[in-house]
């Protein structure tokens, strides 16, 4: 996942979340195949039905940026303006900028509604892989946080689908491979008791025993599927904290009905607020008082919700999210929450689910909302159109500003003053 695009002139390859890649001839320049051409031609390649589609959207993704595509967008064309996307929305210096290289991906569409997804797995096994595949990335990356005992569970489920057998592993040995199958907070807190790691897997290994493999992934994902934050969409930023010096690294994650803010280093929840409790303020960052003791070196997005501490006594609090892409996350929460009624999970995960009906009565605009349309703001770059979309970066990479020196060859930290917050009614 950390190649360069690639491409000729009729030819491009997609990257797949099992890490393998899928050649597509387009019989006419690159630069004119559109997200949804390419889209539907994978999707054709995997033996993806045309429903199954719909869950999936193209993606430009680097270390540094990710973003989700609308189908008329050009998917290497706006690879040809990556490094004007980084200086915009990616807190990197000019070094990370230029070095960093984008590929073009097949992945889930965070709009797809989760009540669809849970019909769909069943009908379209292709899907389900593909989909499974991408939930356990998210998981064993940190991205969805789950309790231990899930990812226990979770790891047996892996070995189980990888074609492992307990006889493969002697007593003991399961935590030697604890970073494969676990994600990093995990097996952090489980430092001193690696023992502990092996004997709960193998026991939850012992139970699969009789499982056939062709439940497997729809196993994994259903466990997926009960934690509220699954399908996030995923942004980056900086927030206050009580008794922290310094402003914490946050991953935030918003779904059609919370939003979760995460502690990027400890993968701690700092909090999980329900949309419906929520309004937002997005406050810009005035590049006229740049070089003041006030000076704010990103956007704020700034999240309001009540506190109900009991029935006689509401509290209303706040949280800034610092951030170069707090716009994105504003519109991306308002989006959501709008649609919040096309993500009610009412279906159930029976054995002969009822088929998938289309809803005739939309109209063109709504159904395309629903399924293909990107919500998140655009950037113009000369006459050219340029989405703007989610991102994930690493837990230990810097988000406070850094900056060249006036030689070029240090880094300097922009420190954001503590008492900024207040000036907002925080």
């Amino acid at each position: 996942m950390s190649s360069r695009v690639s491409k000729t002139k009729s030819v491009i390859w997609v990257v797949l979340m099992d890490k393998k890649k899928q050649k597509i001839t387009a019989g006419r320049e690159c630069d004119q195949v559109s997200a949804g051409e390419l889209r539907d031609a994978v999707c054709r390649k995997l033996r993806i039905t045309p429903d199954g589609a719909e869950a999936f959207s193209i993606w430009i993704c680097s270390p540094l940026l990710q973003l989700q595509l609308k189908p008329s967008h050009y998917p290497t064309a706006l690879c040809d303006l990556w490094y004007d996307l980084l200086a915009q929305f990616a807190p990197a210096t000019e070094l990370q900028a230029k070095n960093d290289l984008p590929i073009i991906m097949l992945m889930r569409n965070v709009f797809y509604p989760l009540s669809q997804e849970k019909l769909l797995v069943q009908r379209d096994p292709q899907a389900r892989y593909y989909l499974t595949a991408e939930a356990m990335f998210n998981y064993l990356t940190g991205r969805y946080p789950v309790e231990d005992e899930l990812a226990y569970k979770l790891a047996a489920l892996q070995l189980k689908m990888e074609g492992k057998k307990l006889n493969n592993f002697p007593p003991g040995s399961l935590q030697n491979i604890a970073n494969q199958i676990l994600p990093w907070d995990v097996v952090k807190r489980k430092k001193k008791q690696p023992l502990y790691l092996d004997k709960r897997i193998r026991a939850y290994l012992t139970d699969l025993s009789s499982t056939t493999p062709g439940t497997l992934d729809h196993i994994y994902i259903s466990h997926l599927w009960t934690q509220s934050c699954y399908r996030c969409a995923f942004f980056q930023g900086q927030t206050e904290l009580q008794k922290h010096r310094k402003d914490v690294v946050v991953r935030v994650g918003i779904t059609p009905h919370n939003v979760f803010i995460w502690n990027k280093v400890t993968n701690k929840t700092i909090a999980e607020i329900d949309n419906k409790d929520v309004s937002t303020q997005l406050i810009k960052s005035d590049p006229q008082k740049e070089g003041t003791g006030n000076k704010i070196p990103f956007d704020v997005w700034l999240i309001n919700f009540t506190v109900v501490a009991s029935i006689k006594k509401r509290t209303n609090t706040a949280i800034p999210i610092y951030s170069k892409q707090a716009c994105m996350m504003k519109t991306m929460f308002e989006r959501m929450r709008d649609e919040s009624h096309l993500h009610a999970d009412n279906s159930t995960t029976s054995v002969q689910p009822p088929p998938i009906v289309q809803q005739r009565n939309l109209n063109e605009v709504d159904a395309m909302m629903r399924t293909f349309d990107f919500s998140n703001p655009t950037l113009k770059i000369g006459s050219k159109e340029v989405p703007v979309g989610t991102r994930h970066i690493s837990k230990k990479e810097n988000l406070r500003g850094l900056k060249l020196n006036s030689k070029g060859n240090k880094l300097k930290k922009t420190v954001i003053k503590q008492t900024v917050a207040s000036k907002f009614d925080v």
